[in-house]
This record gives structure tokens, sequence and C-alpha cells, in this order.
């Protein structure tokens, strides 16, 4: 069993939780809440309505299909793609300008370290752009998350800049063990929005591609576009109005 507060292993037979004190009620008394809980969302959830208002209903959400939220996907792509394509020249032009105006360096010289550089970029935008592709959609529960401390030399063997690693281990419905790895620095996206034992749908071609099938005992529901948090009350986005996977 798990802790339904903090989400701590627990005893079968436990009455309090040793980690943060919650109490612990029994498995009858759970379902009957769980039914309860469940007529109440029934009642206000319109699972075939444009608007879903209300606490959603358990379950992954058809959305992923609504032609407001694939016109968004689109649009990401095309706008990473244009950043990309202006991206990649710049280390070249720029190599070509200052060899132009200096007097230390040769414009040959300098062209062929800002061809490396571009051609660096180009690689490093291709690679994403294949791992993007290559990823699948997949179902899974989470069974595990930690915290450690890791540490990158800068290059000085006496220096050393210690980081934050967030680690959330989940099992695939496959049977498969994976681990979501962040670090401080990136986007804390599946240790701060999943906890152990929830059960959630990864949806690559998404910005934030995270889907909690109990969207009930959700925190918020973040926007898949644009990453805004929403309460779980909420139809559309905030901030860029899309509708929320509900």
């Amino acid at each position: 069993m798990f802790c339904p507060n903090c989400g701590n292993k627990i005893s079968d037979n436990a009455k309090f939780c040793e980690n943060c004190g919650a109490q612990i009620v029994s498995a009858d008394l759970q379902e009957q809440y769980k039914q309860t809980l469940q007529q109440n969302i029934a009642s206000n959830y319109a699972v075939n309505g444009d608007i879903r208002e209300g606490i959603p209903y358990p379950g992954f959400s058809d959305r992923v299909n609504d032609p407001e939220i694939l016109a968004a996907v689109k649009k990401n792509r095309r706008t990473a793609g244009i950043f990309a394509f202006f991206l990649v020249p710049l280390p070249l032009i720029g190599a070509l300008i200052y060899g132009g105006v200096s007097d230390s360096t040769e414009i040959g010289q300098a062209a062929i370290y800002g061809a490396i550089i571009s051609a660096v970029f180009l690689i490093f935008a291709l690679i994403g752009f294949i791992k993007e592709r290559a990823q699948n959609t997949y179902d899974a529960t989470v069974i595990d998350k930690k915290q450690s401390v890791r540490y990158r030399n800068n290059g000085d063997p006496d220096y050393s800049r210690s980081y934050q690693e967030y680690i959330t281990t989940v099992r695939t419905d496959g049977g498969k063990t994976k681990k979501i790895v962040e670090r401080d620095g990136s986007q804390i996206w599946a240790y701060n929005y999943l906890n152990i034992g929830d059960r959630f749908r990864y949806h690559p071609q998404f910005h934030f591609p995270y889907e909690h099938f109990d969207k009930s005992k959700a925190p918020y529901i973040v926007c898949v576009s644009c990453g805004t948090q929403n309460s779980v009350y909420s139809d559309r986005c905030s901030k860029c109005h899309l509708p929320l996977l509900k």
C-alpha cells in the first residue's frame, strides 16, 4: 500500500503514515469514497460534450485528436523548425563578419571555424528531430521517485559543481521499466506532477507530455501546448485557451 497523501510505502494494516502522519482509512471506506466521488464526477462531467467542466472523469482524454490541439502542435513544430533554420547559420555568418573586420584572423580561417560550429548546431538539431520522431506513446504507472546530488567537473580537478537530479521510475503496461531523469535548470515536470501509484499516458508529440489517468487526484491540469498549470475544474487553458485533456 501507499499513503494517499504523500505516496510513501506503508504496511497493509497501517492506520497512520509513518512519513507524514496522515490517517489511513480502511479499504472498504476507500471504496465507498471512490464510488461517491465517481457519482459526483459523472453528474458534472459531459463525456461527449464540448464543455467538460467539473472534476474530470477518470480515463484518458479523447481530446488528443482535437483539431485545435493538433493545429497548435503543428504550429509549435513549424516555429521550432524556423528557429533552427535561422540559428544554424548564425555562427558562420558571425565568423565571416568577424574575419572581415578583424586583423588578427583571416576571413578564410574564420569561415572554417564558423562552419564547424554551424555543423555542430545542425547535428544537434537533427538528433533532436530524430529522437522526437522516434518516441512512442505509452501508458505507465509510477513505482518510485527519488532525488540525488550529482557533481559536474568544470575541467578543474579541484573544483566540481553539484546539481540536483530528480528521477521518476515508471513501469509501462508492457512491463518495461523506464527512468525519467530531470535536472536543476531544466523543467521538472514528471517529478512534480506524478506521484507514486499514479497511472499516466506519455504523449511525445506535446510540449507537456504527461496525462493523468485519474485527473481527480492530479494537483492541476497542464496545457499540452504552452505548459500552463490550470485548475482541474477548468475546461480550457487560462493562457492560450486551448482545450485541456479532460
